[in-house]
């Protein structure tokens, strides 16, 4: 087996056992993350879960000792029924434990689920994924304006049968994306708060307001117009409402990459204002003119400078083990620095 191509993400995820033994599901959506990691316990349990059938270390666990995860592969069901084995941690101790494991695969009792942040190409960890028959290797990317309008669909129409105007679903997708966790829980909360009928533009600016730990724009505007105290504020307010600081980053990037999108139009010989009317999904008309007016100050060059900043942090995070919040603290005032070079 080898990468998992994007359309067929979410299939071999619900039947993983059929088609492999080993999956890894990695990438910058944490929270795509944990909805694939959800679809492959239930493909291996089905309504049958068993916790004493369930083993889960944690990355300083397989560090310490990686041939637990070789032992646990490897033990039988005291009471019967199928087991799982999920892990993260290093490149180096899992690709020696799996390796291992690949090995002699006959003597595997359990189906294999390891889990990463966002990995390059010349990961060993995910090479060996993808080269190994029976592993898959599923990259969980950030939604975008091909899969977002999918997920509008999938919770409100075909779950909870509502219906959706043009107007708010195009006001809904501009808040959505970053992470699948934050987008799925923004869903299902404008699902519950309408209930029945039509969803309105009313009701998607209604939850965006009451939803902070959803939205994130005032957070996302404060940085990008280089104004430290109110990003300083809003940030320490996200963390209130318990938004994860990697959701943080991950929407970060995805703000910034439109005005990278804006800048290669303009350095293409669009005009600004084309270049932003180019963008999908559309922006919200109520940011439409924040976000024109501080396109002016983003341009291509500091556009991929704010991005790699980003992508820098979040390779800290995974390999150093410093604190998370302090280093997106970091990162928010290193973007804010860049706004201020204009």
């Amino acid at each position: 087996m080898t990468k998992i191509s994007p359309n067929a993400a979410d299939g071999f995820c619900k039947t993983a056992p059929r088609s492999a033994q080993f999956a890894l599901l990695y990438g910058p959506d944490r929270g795509l993350v944990q909805e694939r990691a959800r679809l492959v316990r239930d493909a291996v349990f089905g309504t049958d879960y068993d916790p004493m059938n369930h083993v889960k270390f944690t990355a300083s666990e397989i560090e310490a000792d990686p041939i637990r995860l070789i032992d646990e592969a490897r033990s039988l069901s005291l009471m019967g029924g199928p087991r799982l084995v999920e892990a993260s941690g290093p490149d180096a101790d899992l690709v020696g434990a799996l390796t291992t494991l690949i090995k002699d695969p006959g003597t595997l009792s359990a189906f294999i689920l390891i889990t990463a942040d966002d990995l390059p190409t010349r990961s060993k960890l995910r090479g060996l994924a993808e080269k190994t028959d029976g592993f898959g290797a599923v990259a969980c990317y950030t939604d975008d304006a091909k899969t977002i309008p999918v997920l509008i669909r999938q919770v409100l129409e075909t779950d909870h049968g509502l219906t959706i105007g043009n107007d708010a679903r195009q006001a809904l997708a501009s808040q959505l994306g970053g992470d699948r966790a934050l987008t799925l829980a923004a869903l299902e909360k404008l699902a519950l708060y309408v209930r029945s009928g039509e969803v309105t533009l009313e009701d998607v600016e209604a939850c965006a307001t009451d939803a902070a730990a959803l939205s994130l724009d005032r957070l996302l505007y404060a940085i990008t117009a280089g104004d430290g105290a109110a990003a300083d504020f809003e940030f320490d307010r996200q963390l209130r409402a318990g938004t994860d600081p990697n959701a943080v980053l991950a929407l970060l990037r995805l703000h910034l990459k439109k005005f990278m999108t804006v800048g290669i139009g303009v350095s293409e010989g669009q005009p600004i204002g084309a270049a932003i009317g180019a963008l999908r999904p559309p922006l919200f008309f109520k940011i439409k003119d924040t976000f024109a007016a501080q396109a002016r100050h983003w341009p291509l060059d500091r556009s991929l400078k704010a991005l790699d900043c980003v992508r820098d942090t979040l390779v800290r995070i995974r390999q150093t083990g410093a604190p998370v919040v302090a280093l997106t603290r970091q990162c928010l005032f290193d973007v804010i620095a860049l706004k201020k070079q204009s």
